[in-house]
């Protein structure tokens, strides 16, 4: 790079980025991701988890020219570029509170994820402010559409598998910058083994995929097993899915009670209008608006989200053979619907109100929560052994046929719980509330067998 210049990273050092790169970067669009959180409220727990989607993605580009460039992937100059791009704007459609907020634009995307060939709602945004965003399109030029297609659903590449693949450069980034921010260590693999391993791997006549070679396995299973450690320890802990589910429960209460600027955020379309509308808001300013517009339940839980003031965990149970023996239960309580939910949720406003507290049923949260070791099954954190492509002396495998880890099925388990969140604000003493939780606990328990059965 002849124009490169560099900024200082705290997970990769010094990152070199050139003047396209740069343009880019300083674009009002991209400057927007400062102030939308990784974590979202994952700082309620973690304090130093404060980092945004802005660093992550200049990580992402330099961690793809990184791989790109790699003894055996080694891409041309060009295709690098287009990687880097691609890499750098990954990210570049992601809403307040980053994944939290996808579920609620998920609802109203409508067949948009189709037509695009996304497959999920940040990505589709990425999508079209790449392709439609008159700033973006500016700067990237003739190659506008080319670097949308690394983001599109389809046809596998060496080049869209390292941005959007089953062990992309986004994961390789996060694992490690999630857990240097959250002060943890439970995200450290040896990343320099695994972009030394990767290779391309013939999967057709004229296609190849990004795989590893023999020799990376273990790197690689280093990585899926920081990966879960990092579900278990951080991305699923306790009161990030409380906060994850007060924010989510916000915004649908906001966007339900008619807040226009909330719904104009999360009415998803493809138009020009709704580009120019969404990039304008981050994670402060959707919390204001509801804080200053709201009337309901919208502004209740955001008031308690700002005031730490948070929901508690009155009822956690694995939905497994050994909680509900009765195999109907336990199939109708794994697929619980919307209106079972509401009865739910009525049953627990009665059973946890008391003379102090007299709960709402819409300040009840109920939350089924699904974990697969060591695939998260939630937007964003999941990565797929089972597409891993490796290339052996025999000839090409499939990651877990392999790996003497993670061929054993129970090392692979799938948890499914079910957790109630309500306020109980009166009761301030830490064991006489458990107290008062776990006497209830075996009658919600009956309350919801005698629900779905």
């Amino acid at each position: 790079m002849v124009d490169a210049m560099e900024i200082r990273d705290p997970i990769h050092g010094l990152i070199n980025y050139d003047s396209t790169e740069e343009k880019l970067i300083n674009s009002a669009v991209f400057q927007r991701l400062r102030n939308i959180k990784q974590l979202a409220l994952a700082s309620y727990v973690y304090p130093g988890a404060h980092h945004t989607r802005f660093e992550h993605c200049i990580g992402t580009m330099h961690l793809a020219s990184r791989v790109a460039k790699a003894n055996k992937v080694n891409l041309n100059d060009d295709e690098v570029r287009i990687v880097r791009l691609a890499a750098l704007l990954h990210d570049i459609g992601h809403g307040p509170y980053s994944h939290v907020s996808e579920q609620i634009l998920e609802k109203h995307s409508g067949d948009l994820l189709k037509k695009h060939k996304a497959e999920n709602a940040h990505e589709l945004i990425s999508i079209l402010i790449i392709l439609k965003h008159p700033a973006i399109k500016s700067i990237l030029g003739s190659d506008t559409i080319e670097i949308a297609k690394l983001l599109q659903t389809g046809k596998r590449s060496v080049e869209k598998d390292i941005v959007s693949g089953p062990l992309d450069v986004d994961k390789l980034d996060y694992i490690q910058r999630d857990s240097y921010f959250a002060g943890v260590h439970y995200g450290i693999f040896d990343l320099d083994k695994v972009i030394e391993s990767f290779m391309p791997v013939t999967i057709g006549t004229d296609t190849a995929t990004l795989g590893i070679t023999e020799e990376g396995l273990h790197a690689v299973e280093q990585l899926l097993l920081a990966k879960y450690h990092m579900n278990v320890q951080v991305y699923t802990h306790r009161i990030r899915r409380i906060t994850d589910a007060m924010l989510v429960r916000g915004i649908e209460s906001a966007y339900q009670e008619g807040l226009k600027e909330v719904k104009n955020i999360f009415d998803i379309s493809d138009s020009k209008n709704f580009l120019e509308n969404y990039i304008n808001y981050n994670d402060d300013i959707l919390a204001r608006i509801i804080l200053t517009q709201s009337k309901g339940h919208a502004y209740q839980f955001f008031r308690r989200i700002v005031d730490r003031k948070l929901l508690k965990e009155v009822f956690c149970v694995n939905i497994d053979a050994s909680a509900f023996g009765d195999p109907v239960i336990l199939n109708n309580i794994a697929h619980l619907n919307a209106e079972q939910e509401s009865k739910i949720a009525k049953k627990a406003a009665k059973l946890y109100s008391n003379n102090r507290d007299r709960i709402e049923t819409e300040m009840v949260i109920v939350d089924k929560q699904t974990i697969s070791n060591p695939t998260f099954k939630s937007p964003g954190v999941k990565i797929d052994s089972n597409t891993i492509m490796v290339q052996t002396k025999q000839g090409r495998e499939l990651f877990p046929s392999i790996s003497t880890i993670f061929k054993n099925s129970g090392v692979d388990p799938v948890t499914n719980s079910l957790s109630i969140y309500l306020p109980l604000d009166s009761i301030n003493n830490r064991e006489e509330r458990i107290s008062f939780i776990e006497k209830r606990m075996s009658k919600m328990k009956e309350a919801i067998e005698e629900i779905v059965k």
